[in-house]
């Protein structure tokens, strides 16, 4: 049976009603996301949020994600220092690929776990290959596609297709993730549904689930496990023995 997750959701969007709205609509997880402008203006209130929303999911048995999500533009030395203060601090960072310097630093530093994809964006084969190397996923958004206006949503069902064919063709699709990107309640959607949004791009249906499900479920897993130090490096696990690090 498929566990689905929405790895990226406003946290501002998410309260008890939403989170019981989310396990109606078959979800198990969400990445409850805040944007890097809000952690750095307040970053003790940002993450007193995120802990309340972990407690809240765990009261109406939805398993929530917390997420740091970079989605402006910014120098490579203020990004460093973010990474610094708060990759251990939450579960999953991310980074938009906005421009081409920031999406090569995100790309190739191991502490970005995703890098989630706006129409325009570009992915190099440098980018590809860090990408592959590190076990990051690559993201793309129901929200880009719900646009209201019509020539935008075309705009991004083409370019998502795009990407499709590309993640196909570098044989990388166990890579890929869809989730909604919802800043609103009325943006959220069903998981069959999203899937069936990718399959329209040509991934196959069974495909389009799983980036709704067990890739999102695999990435969440490596992320908890480098964070609680049982694979300090990808590929590397350390197993405790009758009590013993081994």
């Amino acid at each position: 049976m498929r566990a689905f997750i929405d790895l990226l959701v406003s946290a501002e969007v998410l309260t008890r009603e939403s989170l019981r709205l989310l396990r109606e609509l078959g979800f198990s997880g969400v990445g409850a996301s805040v944007s890097v402008k809000r952690l750095i203006s307040d970053p003790a209130a940002s993450l007193e949020a995120l802990r309340n929303l972990k407690a809240e999911g765990e009261a109406e048995g939805i398993d929530v994600i917390s997420r740091i999500t970079v989605d402006e533009p910014m120098r490579e030395g203020s990004l460093k220092k973010i990474l610094r203060k708060f990759r251990r601090r939450v579960e999953v960072v991310s980074v938009c690929a906005l421009d081409r310097k920031l999406t090569a630093f995100a790309c190739r530093d191991a502490r970005v776990d995703v890098i989630t994809l706006l129409p325009g964006s570009r992915l190099l084969r440098g980018d590809l290959a860090y990408i592959r190397e590190y076990g990051k996923a690559v993201e793309v958004l129901v929200a880009p596609l719900q646009a209201e206006d019509p020539l935008a949503s075309a705009k991004a069902l083409a370019y998502y297709s795009g990407v499709m064919e590309l993640l196909g063709r570098k044989k990388m699709v166990h890579a890929l993730i869809l989730s909604s990107g919802a800043t609103s309640p009325s943006a959220l959607r069903d998981p069959r549904s999203m899937a069936s949004l990718l399959s329209l791009m040509g991934l196959s249906y069974d495909a389009a689930l799983d980036a709704v499900s067990a890739n999102a479920a695999r990435l969440v897993a490596e992320c908890r496990d480098k964070l609680t130090g049982a694979v300090p490096v990808r590929g590397v696990r350390v197993l405790r023995v009758g009590g013993d690090d081994r």
